[in-house]
């Protein structure tokens, strides 16, 4: 794979592989095989490099299996030049492992072990399902954040800290984010969901009344002229409003800044979801900076109509039951609240599978979580950042094989996604299989990006996020990609 000028054939293979990438959805389930025949005296070399690649490869998120181990399908009736290694991966998304193809550590593998081999390496792909069946039902979505800081705020590099803006976890498109379909409607290319152009048709209003208007909202009013009838529109639950977001921002709507919507201020948004640990409560999402919060549900805020696309993917709050505006329960029929709606990516059953190794899948996301959720105690961001980092196989009960760099501290979405808001005290599905669940505040890796001093947080029992200094102690609960 020397460079002896024109193009170099792993430029042709890349170019090739790229275009069959472009050809998949991006939900669409990967997997690869790559057999080498290794020079003899090389072969250190060669297993050098590869675990490296290894290493690197396994901290990125969606990596299901990679594995290397040697090979011995050549013609039996010749001695091999070589010595036969076989790699094998497989990921939860074509979008997933697209970031494993582009990413340094790949092509600088890619471009220096030809000089290892004897014959050119053989690479076959298989997607459309993934090797255990179980692929995420609802993956957890990218925050958008790409900056990094330290404790007191100042910008640092991002490489190795395990910050949200180094690790960059979860599902992005693989276009743009939002098309403006002309109508009235804007249809969000990542989740499915179709939300109304103008974001304040209807200015402030209580949390009932911004349900009924959204209920009654039909094509006709303002600019809207989708065809769409009274009843089609709803307000969306607090999953549904929070998979908007984008956490980059320093000022301004804590949205894709290149979002095609009308009237879109830094202001709180309601969503038809009931807090259940004190039903007189909402909850809303404050757009200036993300994090879910509940307020009184008679107060008034904006809303922000939505309708169901093609294939949503936003997972369900959990919510099944409904309240009058004293918190007494209710019918839930023609309520429009989340429990009657109950809309999203079901729960699987079980929601959580114990891998009786110290670690616990959640099969709706995917993601792999430490079985003891109260490991390390209270600590700072940043040595919350670095107790996650150097977690490994032998601390505690764990023993899944993992090394130093595979575990980290969770960005915001994914920490959100652990959240049941039909629970409380913890806010956690109930019969799961985790331990020492403190329903307390857990750190996430994602810093306030309008003033980076403070981090993100998850109250675990009830379900908000907000924020805090870097210096002050909370909970610390590791994940890792799925395996």
């Amino acid at each position: 794979m020397s460079n002896d000028g024109g193009l170099q054939p792993i430029d042709e293979l890349r170019a090739e592989v790229s275009r069959m990438l472009d050809s998949l959805s991006p939900e669409t389930p990967v997997a690869a095989t790559v057999v080498f025949e290794v020079a003899r005296d090389k072969e250190n070399t060669f297993l050098h490099r590869t675990q490296e690649l290894a290493d690197a490869t396994r901290r990125l998120p969606g990596c299901e299996v990679f594995v290397f181990h040697k090979h011995k399908s050549f013609q039996p009736d010749e001695r091999p030049k070589g010595i036969g290694y076989f790699i094998y991966e497989d990921w939860d998304s074509r979008d997933q492992f697209r970031r494993q193809w582009d990413s340094e550590h790949l092509k600088h593998f890619q471009y220096t072990v030809g000089e290892l081999l004897v014959a050119p390496p053989a690479l076959n792909f298989y997607y459309g399902s993934s090797s255990d069946g179980h692929s995420a039902k609802a993956p957890v979505l990218r925050t958008g954040q790409k900056r990094c800081w330290d404790n007191s705020g100042n910008r640092i590099t991002c490489k190795g800290t395990g910050e949200d803006g180094d690790i960059q976890a979860g599902a992005r498109p693989s276009g743009p984010r939002f098309t403006d379909n002309n109508n009235g409607t804007v249809t969000d290319n990542l989740t499915g969901l179709i939300w109304l152009k103008d974001a304040n048709l209807f200015g402030d209003v209580p949390q009932p009344q911004a349900i009924e208007l959204a209920r009654n909202l039909a094509s006709g009013a303002g600019v809207l002229n989708d065809g769409s009838k009274a009843g089609d529109w709803r307000l969306p639950n607090i999953n549904e409003l929070q998979s908007l977001l984008n956490l980059n921002n320093t000022s301004g709507p804590a949205v894709d800044p290149d979002h095609p919507f009308t009237n879109l201020v830094p202001a709180n948004y309601w969503s038809c979801s009931v807090v259940a640990a004190a039903p007189p409560l909402g909850w809303y999402t404050a757009l200036a900076v993300g994090p879910p919060v509940f307020d009184l549900r008679f107060n008034s805020m904006r809303m922000w109509p939505v309708r169901s696309g093609q294939d949503p993917k936003v997972p369900r709050t959990g919510a099944e039951q409904c309240w009058d505006l004293k918190g007494a329960p209710t019918d839930c029929k023609g309520s429009g609240q989340d429990g009657e709606t109950q809309l999203g990516t079901p729960f699987p059953e079980p929601r959580f599978t114990d891998n009786n190794d110290g670690t616990v899948k959640d099969n709706l996301t995917g993601l792999l979580w430490l079985k003891d959720a109260n490991a390390f105690g209270t600590r700072s961001w940043h040595d919350a950042l670095k107790a996650c980092n150097s977690l490994a196989s032998g601390h505690g009960e764990l023993c899944d094989g993992s090394k130093p760099g595979e575990w980290r501290l969770p960005n915001l979405f994914e920490m959100r996604s652990i959240v049941d808001y039909s629970q409380f005290s913890p806010a956690i599905t109930k019969g799961h299989p985790f331990r020492n669940v403190i329903p307390s505040l857990y750190w996430s890796s994602t810093t306030v990006a309008s003033a980076p001093n403070l981090a993100r947080f998850v109250f675990v029992g009830i379900g908000p996020s907000v924020w805090d200094h870097k210096s002050v102690l909370l909970h610390v609960w590791p994940v890792r990609g799925s395996k």
